[in-house]
């Protein structure tokens, strides 16, 4: 069964997958779905701080709670924002975030808008 479509008796969750990269860059792979239920994962994922991608291409769901872990992150430090499926779009734009947060249509591109700098919010 392809990993992207979930069943009524497959168990949701969310898993977060870490890859530093160059420049002191941390990719945040996401996969499942971000609701109430999950958001601590994403919250405790986040925390650490420092130069963020999260990559959302492999979420199914992203809630308001998401969203404002998102808005969070963004206000502390250097995040870059990889939107893949139509549903977290479409939960960004709904709630105004998609015009706060650095939003890439790939990894690859967040990282090169993230530049080389050792940058960081204040």
């Amino acid at each position: 069964m392809d990993d992207c479509f979930r069943t009524i008796y497959e168990p949701s969750g969310l898993t977060v997958t870490t890859t530093e990269r160059p420049g002191g860059i941390r990719v945040l792979t996401l996969v499942g779905d971000i609701d109430a239920a999950t958001v601590r994962i994403l919250d405790e994922a986040l925390a650490p701080g420092g130069r963020l991608v999260v990559d959302l291409t492999r979420v199914a769901f992203l809630s308001c709670a998401g969203v404002r872990s998102l808005l969070e992150a963004n206000a502390r430090t250097e995040l870059a924002v990889v939107l893949g499926g139509h549903a977290v779009t479409r939960s960004l734009e709904a709630t105004g975030a998609d015009v706060l947060l650095t939003i890439h249509p790939g990894v690859g591109a967040a990282l090169v808008g993230m530049g080389p700098g050792l940058g960081g919010k204040a």
